[in-house]
């Protein structure tokens, strides 16, 4: 090998030691050469991303009012008579039956009271008795002669007032007699007790509300309605056909809706919200439905086609536009364009744009400003909240398909 030099190394020709050691010297450049040049680059993972199928009609919640479930027929039961409770025979939530005892005052004092009215009555029966005598009496002394006129028509006068009397006193008596029974409170009606407003040694008044029962077999929704939208409430109650998408959920069980009509509209705002009451008939309430639940009524909008809900975080706002990302069968996410109708707390209504997003399509439902358009994803779910049209919804095989392994 004919080398001179070698980085600076003078060689001297057939020398084996300078000839391996070139040969060292030239393959080191030739390594130093390939590192020096790229990589061939490996396609990214596809980046998990929480996805939201877009629910059929989820646009048409267009109202929401909080309320209550009541009972179409509640009754405040009290005492007729005033006097101290000794006795409550039933708890909150117990069913009671029409007349079955409640609970029970000290009868003393109504007793005493019954026993002095039958004792005046007994005094005031011996005197018209005696009247009636008397009147008697004199008839046959005046056919005889031996009494006036005059005198006849005194005692007449006195009979018919003994008489008068007596109906009085016995009136007055049978009220004592009623109020002896009044210090057992029974139930008026058959139902379910939701109130307990005394215990056994208070002391209340005639009228003062001691429980409440409810009767579960007709239930309602009992909600608040502002004064800017009692007319619309109104019209909708002239024309039933107005509300034919009015619906009942439960927020326990936010998925579940009802149908319901309203059925009744208060005359009068309240003096301190200034909003009026309007209970909502449930069509056909299952067990599901118990007084007392927290729930909402959604009034359906008459143009569901259009509008379509989504979670807030789902929008994508850059440069004065807004849209959501679409996840295509492929993975790939693509910018569709929309515009915002309303905001509500945790979701929006939204109309597409040509050519956009429509109902039972999958988007990402948050993280959505870190997104590529053209960027695969793999659409993933929260494990706490499941079921079409949550934020977090899981997807099957035939709604988003796998991605494709790169």
């Amino acid at each position: 090998m004919n080398i001179e030099f070698i980085a600076g190394t003078k060689c001297r020709p057939n020398d084996p030691h300078t000839t391996g050691v070139a040969l060292a010297m030239i393959a080191a450049a030739l390594l130093s050469l390939a590192a020096c040049s790229k990589p061939e680059a490996s396609a990214p993972a596809p980046r998990p991303a929480l996805a939201y199928k877009i629910a059929v009609g989820a646009g048409a919640e267009t109202e929401l009012y909080a309320g209550e479930i009541r009972a179409r027929h509640e009754v405040d039961h009290a005492f007729r008579v005033g006097g101290k409770i000794i006795q409550r025979l039933v708890d909150a939530g117990a069913t009671v039956k029409k007349s079955q005892p409640l609970a029970r005052l000290d009868a003393q004092d109504v007793a005493l009271s019954a026993d002095a009215a039958r004792a005046q009555l007994a005094a005031q029966q011996a005197d018209s008795d005696y009247a009636a005598s008397e009147l008697t009496r004199y008839q046959d002394l005046f056919a005889k002669g031996f009494v006036s006129k005059s005198a006849l028509d005194q005692k007449l006068n006195a009979a018919n007032a003994a008489k008068a009397r007596l109906a009085a006193q016995r009136a007055q008596a049978e009220v004592s007699i009623n109020q002896a029974g009044y210090a057992t409170l029974l139930a008026e009606l058959d139902g379910v007790v939701t109130q307990i407003n005394a215990e056994a040694g208070q002391v209340v008044a005639a009228g003062q509300a001691v429980m409440k029962i409810a009767d579960p077999r007709e239930k309602e929704l009992l909600i608040s309605a502002p004064e800017s939208k009692i007319g619309e409430f109104k019209a909708a109650s002239a024309k039933p056909a107005l509300t034919a998408n009015l619906r009942v959920a439960l927020w326990s069980q936010p998925g579940k809706y009802y149908a319901a009509r309203i059925r009744e509209i208060g005359g009068a705002a309240d003096t301190i919200t200034r909003t009026y009451p309007v209970r909502l008939s449930i069509q056909q309430p299952d067990e599901a439905i118990q007084l007392g639940m927290t729930a909402y009524s959604v009034f359906g909008s008459a143009n569901e086609s259009t509008t379509l809900a989504v979670p807030l975080s789902a929008l994508y706002v850059k440069g004065g536009v807004t849209g959501v990302w679409l996840i295509a069968a492929d993975g790939k996410v693509a910018l569709k364009p929309v515009t915002v109708l309303q905001y509500r707390e945790t979701s929006a209504f939204i109309k597409p744009e040509a050519g956009g997003v429509k109902a039972g399509d999958v988007i990402v439902a948050a993280g959505v400003h870190k997104l590529r358009e053209g960027e695969v994803v793999k659409p993933i779910s929260d494990p706490l909240v499941t079921g079409d049209g949550k934020v977090a919804y899981i997807p099957t095989a035939t709604d988003v398909p796998a991605v494709a392994q790169q």
